[in-house]
């Protein structure tokens, strides 16, 4: 088994609120007894609108998107060691696989976007206050203006890249779309500090406006712009398209907050949709999960419903709007498949082994997904 990752010593662990712990359930025998102890429950088949699409040659594009990343941001780190943890989560791997169609022209500078969000939002989640100022992540919005940085540091200039490189290929509504929602990301990253030291009392809606904006907008600005389209004017036209990219933000929410709760169990950030759960409902760790998951499935079905209505309203036509839906379902789809793949949630070393009907173990190293018993 890989080694634990040692601490960083810039990350502090931030003052959470207390939540019930997840009681236990009877574990099936088929689960080794060294494993029997640990926090379990069955996870619940996600439906998918499709398979998650993999595009030609993404082994080979998943390694030089990795290894650019890498050169982006390597100076953040305190050490090879800890870039290489980082690295190991795969993030490219999760643009590669939700933003399956983006034009071959374009989707290493998605890659390369998302990948330095995801970085950002482990400095926020983790660092302390003086390292966020150290790293220059509180300067980040005058560079997304074009306005000059008062620091020099790892992300200020990668930002200011990925900017220069995004005006030459963007529209000019779309990177105002795009700056707006980075802008957006920025605040509530630094919103949710304060919010996990008072998760308990932190309602579901409220919840939800918060990890929309720091895990959903900003990709959608993105999907425009990986497909070659300009849908401002139809967003401003169409509620049930506005509608259907906040379906697939809540989507992520309810599939990511159970995939990383192992992660975020042991690291003590309770900034997780299964947190509240487990606080409404006293400590059921499977009454949690499964609440989680039939709002990812209310999702789904609010989601097919509107597709299928604008999909009617554009038979036949020359509209961009089937390309983006079905780009939405790649979104969906990519993310769900990642989320089962990554270490980010698993454990450093994991290798998912297919299950998906799992009995899920949630170990402090290691999410261990296991076969059922027969019955």
């Amino acid at each position: 088994m890989t080694a634990a990752r040692p601490p960083d010593p810039h990350l502090t662990a931030l003052p959470v609120a207390k939540v019930p712990a997840p009681t236990a359930r009877s574990i099936s025998a088929s689960v080794p007894e060294a494993w029997r102890n640990y926090p379990s429950f069955r996870m619940p088949v996600f439906p998918r609108f499709m398979p998650a699409r993999h595009r030609p040659g993404l082994p080979a594009l998943e390694e030089r998107c990795s290894a650019r990343l890498a050169d982006l941001v390597g100076d953040a780190y305190d050490s090879r060691e800890a870039l290489d943890a980082f690295l190991e989560y795969r993030t490219s791997l999760w643009s590669l696989l939700t933003y399956a169609s983006a034009r071959e022209d374009r989707v290493e500078l998605i890659c390369a976007w998302i990948d330095f969000l995801f970085s950002i939002d482990d400095v926020f989640a983790g660092a302390s206050e003086a390292r966020i100022r150290e790293l220059g992540l509180q300067d980040l919005c005058a560079v997304i203006d074009g306005r000059p940085a008062a620091t020099d540091t790892a992300y200020t200039r990668a930002f200011c890249l990925l900017r220069q490189r995004s005006l030459t290929l963007m529209p000019d509504g779309i990177w105002a779309r795009y700056a707006h929602t980075l802008h957006g990301f920025l605040h509530t990253c630094r919103l949710e500090r304060e919010i996990v030291q008072d998760i308990g009392a932190l309602d579901l809606p409220t919840y939800e406006t918060h990890r929309n904006s720091s895990i959903g907008e900003c990709c959608f600005p993105l999907l425009e712009f990986a497909l070659g389209i300009d849908l401002g004017q139809a967003l401003r036209r169409l509620p049930e398209l506005r509608r259907l990219n906040v379906l697939v933000a809540r989507h992520w929410i309810g599939v990511n907050d159970l995939f990383s709760y192992r992660k975020e169990l042991y690291s003590g950030d309770a900034m997780n949709e299964m947190q509240i759960a487990l606080a409404d409902n006293g400590g059921d760790l499977q009454g949690a999960v499964d609440r989680v998951a039939a709002t990812v499935r209310r999702t789904e079905a609010e989601f097919d419903r509107l597709a299928a209505h604008l999909r009617a309203g554009t038979a036949g036509g020359s509209s961009p709007l089937p390309a983006y839906l079905r780009a939405l379902e790649e979104l969906i789809a990519g993310n769900l498949e990642w989320s089962y793949l990554t270490p980010r949630y698993n454990g450093r070393g994991h290798v998912w082994n297919g299950l998906t009907d799992a009995h899920v173990v949630l170990t402090p190293h290691r999410t261990l997904y296991l076969p059922h018993p027969p019955a």
